[in-house]
């Protein structure tokens, strides 16, 4: 059992200026006003105390897209738009092997609890190296395979086999790429396996306006049109980026509950434009944020992905209010938990799982004048997390990993490094 004690507690919902959380194995039991916490009863378990020291203590972070080892990749094609920068990226992972991968997925990892990411959406290759990265580091993860072939598509049946049970902190969904990087026949044999095993779908949608005419050129209809036409939306989906839309599209992705995985710092690193989620979200869309891969970002912290996913909605529409950082905390905690296929997470509360962040008490430019939700939006950034917890279980405090040899780490990746320079 873990008391959290001594916080400005932001549960999702609502605010305690003197709050705190009391957690049993994986689960909250109390989350609310620290006055009105009563003793619980131990039952012979001890209370590990946690005071945290003013800080804001709130739901864990989901990123909703990224490409984990891709931060192997930082800043490589800087400057380049989508197909050159793919042209660019691509060539040097062919370079990636089993244990690369693995590497560069715990890296991943570890940067995304160090910035409050509880749980992530992940589309790449080597998935069961990926896979066996989370089991290892214990963070909660949705993984799928990018999908460019019928092999890829039927791969999915081996890691549903052999991992399907394997941890609760575990989803597998079906990976498709995108249109421009697959066939029809395996668009639609992804949609179909999808249906037969029970899965949700990953995908990228219309992430640039160079991919949205080849697809009118190829298939004379726009990618979202296409992948309703083949089916591929009549299973829970998650459509990465969604720039490129028009009123019907964002009706279409609403009527079949697809979520809008809204990247901007990517979308806006290679030039891809800037998404409508004001747009999105008015037409009953579940919008939710990630942060794409490192490559096309350079970072994973999704509180930088906060504030300009609210910036850029000001900015889109010129109405100051088109987003309010309440709302946007909403699309990067249970909209994105939501997706990946979590259902009992994202917020604070007595029955949710115990999936949440402490913020850093002595930080005095997170007690601003206004509420917390702006300060936390606007404000706060991945540096002022102090500790990340999973499942009731502490995997970051502090600049320590409690699953993750650090040193080790800092080892295997000097050592790929050389690898990838060769």
């Amino acid at each position: 059992m873990y008391l959290i004690k001594n916080v400005r507690l932001y549960t999702g919902e609502e605010f305690y200026e003197n709050g705190s959380v009391l957690t049993d194995g994986d689960r909250i039991v109390y989350a609310g006003e620290e006055s009105k916490l009563t003793a619980p009863p131990l039952g012979g378990k001890k209370i590990t105390v946690i005071d945290g020291g003013g800080g804001i203590c709130m739901p864990g972070l989901a990123n909703t897209h990224t490409h984990a080892p891709m931060v192997l990749l930082r800043g490589l094609g800087s400057g380049l738009p989508l197909a050159p920068w793919l042209d660019t990226v691509m060539p040097i992972e062919e370079k990636f092997t089993p244990d690369i991968i693995y590497t560069g997925t715990v890296l991943g990892i570890m940067e995304m609890l160090r910035y409050g990411v509880t749980a992530f959406a992940d589309m790449y290759f080597h998935s069961e190296d990926m896979i066996r990265a989370v089991l290892d580091t214990g963070i909660r993860a949705n993984i799928t395979r990018g999908s460019s072939s019928p092999e890829g598509v039927e791969y999915h049946r081996m890691l549903v086999d052999k991992y399907g049970d394997a941890s609760d902190r575990l989803k597998i969904y079906m990976g498709l790429h995108a249109e421009y990087t697959s066939d029809e026949k395996t668009a639609r044999l992804a949609a179909e396996t999808a249906k037969e095993l029970g899965l949700g779908i990953h995908v990228h949608v219309s992430e640039s306006a160079s991919e949205v005419q080849g697809c009118i050129e190829r298939h004379g209809v726009t990618p979202v049109r296409y992948f309703e036409r083949l089916g591929l939306f009549d299973s829970p989906a998650i459509a990465a980026h969604t720039v490129h839309l028009d009123d019907e599209e964002r009706a279409i992705l609403a009527s079949h509950g697809v979520t809008s995985a809204h990247c901007p710092a990517s979308n806006l690193y290679l030039g891809s434009g800037i998404s409508d989620i004001r747009a999105l979200a008015d037409a009953g869309v579940n919008v939710a944020i990630g942060t794409d891969g490192a490559a096309s970002n350079n970072t994973l912290d999704m509180f930088r992905e906060m504030r300009l996913a609210a910036l850029l909605a000001k900015h889109r529409t010129g109405d100051p209010s088109a987003l309010s950082a309440k709302e946007t905390i909403k699309m990067a905690t249970v909209n994105g938990m939501r997706a990946m296929g979590f259902e009992n997470t994202g917020l604070l509360r007595e029955g949710m799982t115990a999936d949440l962040i402490l913020l850093d008490g002595r930080a005095l430019h997170l007690r601003g004048a206004g509420e917390v939700e702006s300060d936390i939006v606007y404000s706060a950034s991945g540096g002022d997390v102090k500790l990340t917890m999973v499942g009731g279980q502490v995997l970051y405090a502090n600049g320590e990993y409690t699953t993750v040899d650090l040193e080790r780490m800092r080892y295997e990746k000097a050592a790929v490094d050389d690898i990838l320079r060769a």
